[in-house]
């Protein structure tokens, strides 16, 4: 083979071409996102150069639904940067860098995808510092990772005790996106109310006013319930009766959404009027008392006007993630 037949044949290699995928990304997120790294902090090498920190590391990843990805891809892109900063913040962490992972046919669909994570990104002031692209696949899909650090105690939901009260912790200043079942109170918050009100639960760790809590996910409040009490192994009471919420929303449909920001919290009861002293100047947010977690079996009861309901057999099992005691 000649010289230029094969310079030609090496230029052709996919391998080679797959690599210009990476432009879409190149131009929506910043090239620099720790300046004080200088040149091993830009994007571009195998891997991204974070700053090194003190306290305990926590890694956290999010795969979108198929259907959400197809149907509104910016929001797509939002809510993947969204709930791996709450997954960070519920467990008393300040998220750090994200990384994300792209299929798209072209550059095209993948471009409401970018710009929805830059969004966030910029909102909550959180940089995206690498990832994975390809836009030579036959369907859309996204995950996102997160990577943060506790610099006080962990909230793990392994910790909450019997005699704990269950608190709710929820922006109430919104609502419902779309068709979809997710109540939606950051895309038109100022970025400081976003980043004030993600840092609360890092603030509520190191003042030892929570020790356990959970994000409010797509299983709404009943179904964070059931996995709050699968992984400390005890019972949990939800009283429903006590539930707040924003007027003119159903019950059943603000107990099972996925906010953009709510957490269940586990608080000693020696400490429940410095949480509430701490939240109340925050006028958004609804915090209240919901439950208490009690001994006896690993197990859901919902209350409502009295009567109590069996919701969750904890024998039945649910992610496989139980208790260790």
């Amino acid at each position: 083979m000649s010289d230029e037949r094969l310079v030609n044949a090496l230029l052709r290699k996919s391998g080679l071409l797959a690599k210009g995928d990476v432009r879409s990304a190149a131009a929506t997120f910043r090239h620099q996102p720790f300046p004080q790294l200088g040149l091993a902090g830009m994007l571009g090498d195998d891997t991204a150069v974070v700053p090194a920190q003190i306290g305990q590391l926590l890694l956290a990843c999010e795969g979108m639904h198929p259907n959400l990805v197809e149907e509104d891809p910016w929001f797509a892109g939002w809510s993947g940067v969204l709930v791996n900063l709450s997954d960070i913040a519920a467990m008393g962490g300040r998220p750090l860098a994200l990384v994300n992972s792209v299929w798209s046919g072209h550059a095209e669909g993948m471009s409401a995808l970018l710009e929805g994570m830059r969004f966030a990104c910029d909102r909550f002031g959180v940089p995206m510092v690498g990832g994975h692209s390809n836009q030579q696949s036959s369907y859309q899909a996204l995950s996102v990772a997160v990577l943060g650090v506790a610099e006080g105690p962990v909230l793990s939901a392994r910790a909450a005790c019997p005699g704990d009260e269950l608190w709710l912790l929820i922006n109430k200043a919104g609502s419902f996106y779309r068709h979809y079942p997710f109540w939606d109170a950051a895309t038109h918050a100022s970025p400081e109310r976003l980043r004030t009100q993600l840092a609360l639960l890092p603030a509520l760790a190191a003042a030892q006013l929570v020790h356990a809590a959970k994000d409010i996910s797509m299983g709404g409040m009943t179904g964070t319930a059931v996995m709050f009490a699968e992984a400390c192994g005890y019972q949990l009471i939800l009283d429903l009766d006590a539930v707040e919420r924003p007027d003119d929303v159903p019950d059943e449909a603000w107990l099972t959404c996925f906010p953009s920001f709510g957490y269940l919290l586990a608080v000693d009861p020696t400490r429940t009027r410095s949480l509430a002293e701490m939240l109340s100047s925050e006028k958004t947010l609804i915090c209240c008392r919901i439950g208490h977690f009690a001994e006896g079996d690993c197990s859901v009861l919902l209350q409502q006007a009295g009567v109590k309901y069996r919701f969750w057999d904890g024998g039945d099992g649910l992610t496989g993630f139980g208790c260790v005691r």
